[in-house]
């Protein structure tokens, strides 16, 4: 069974309540719940039901993993910081390629937040691991699937950034390539 961070989840739900300028008492009466239980939910003294989470989601205009899971607003918050920092690096792109160089630099951006995040992995974790299929079997050291993943990202990140590289004029390519190594 999975354990629910209740004082997270109710949390969560109290910031954007109060982002949203609504009360407790507005909140539980869009949720269906009475206010006494909305405020042991946002307190942390009690966990809410799935249904209970998705009524409170849905008047919050909020999915329920946003409420259970701050990892993914910390996320998508350095992703755009990554965009931010590959527009100013793609600025040169000329304005005939730049609806294909969007969609290029926001995927490069989360490639590069999922590869450091794994690299962060490999470093605290390594590259093998002891495996067995069976209890009687030895353990031997099989490569993680982490690393498997990283290397697959970093291939697919390689060729984004060749994409976007090849999309800016002769001379400001040949700047770009110097700095990002090539």
């Amino acid at each position: 069974m999975i354990s629910l961070d209740k004082v997270l989840i109710g949390s969560r739900m109290k910031d954007k309540r109060t982002a949203l300028n609504l009360t407790q008492k507005a909140l539980s009466q869009q949720s269906n719940i009475s206010v006494n239980y909305l405020s042991s939910i946002e307190n942390g003294k009690n966990s809410p039901s799935i249904d209970v989470l998705s009524r409170i989601a849905e008047a919050l205009d909020v999915s329920v993993v946003y409420l259970l899971n701050d990892r993914i607003e910390e996320m998508e918050k350095r992703v755009s910081e990554e965009v931010k920092r590959f527009n100013n690096l793609f600025k040169d792109i000329p304005k005939s390629q730049k609806e294909l160089a969007e969609g290029l630099i926001i995927q490069a951006a989360r490639l590069r937040i999922l590869l450091d995040d794994n690299w962060k992995d490999i470093l605290e974790n390594g590259e093998y691991e002891k495996f067995k299929q069976s209890e009687n079997q030895i353990p031997f050291d099989r490569r993680r699937p982490i690393v498997e993943n990283y290397d697959n990202r970093d291939k697919t990140y390689q060729a984004i950034i060749k994409q976007l590289t090849e999309m800016l004029p002769q001379g400001k390519k040949d700047k770009k390539s110097k700095l990002l190594g090539k």
